[in-house]
């Protein structure tokens, strides 16, 4: 069972809930177009498993790559649905403004938080 956002909201610490934007909208995305915009947005000419933008205070979009996530959960010896929920939560944590690319310190933190949230919630 793949999270929906909503789900994932309701799990994270209300710390990171109230940085969160008021409408997120999880958009499915092809190879090609994650590619192209992991190109503009972050100088990367590679297609990537999830791209977050944040529009303000009122909306957010999850951009993943089915594609991308579903080859990912293979090499990681994951299920699909697990692969596919842990990243619409990293982009949740994205939207809230933790960024794993500032420092190793953060991208430790949010590991560790997404694991115990996956743990909580699906189990694994």
């Amino acid at each position: 069972m793949i999270l929906s956002s909503k789900e994932i909201v309701n799990v994270l610490p209300s710390r990171l809930r109230e940085k969160l934007p008021k409408n997120i909208k999880v958009v499915e995305v092809s190879r090609q177009e994650v590619r192209r915009l992991n190109h503009i947005y972050r100088q990367k000419n590679k297609p990537t498993n999830v791209l977050s933008f944040r529009h303000g205070s009122d909306y957010g979009e999850i951009l993943v790559c089915p594609a991308v996530v579903r080859r990912e959960a293979k090499e990681q010896g994951n299920t699909y649905q697990y692969q596919m929920t842990w990243m619409i939560l990293h982009g949740m944590l994205h939207l809230a403004g933790m960024h794993h690319e500032r420092s190793r310190v953060m991208a430790a933190k949010i590991e560790r938080l997404e694991q115990k949230i996956l743990r909580q919630t699906l189990g694994h």
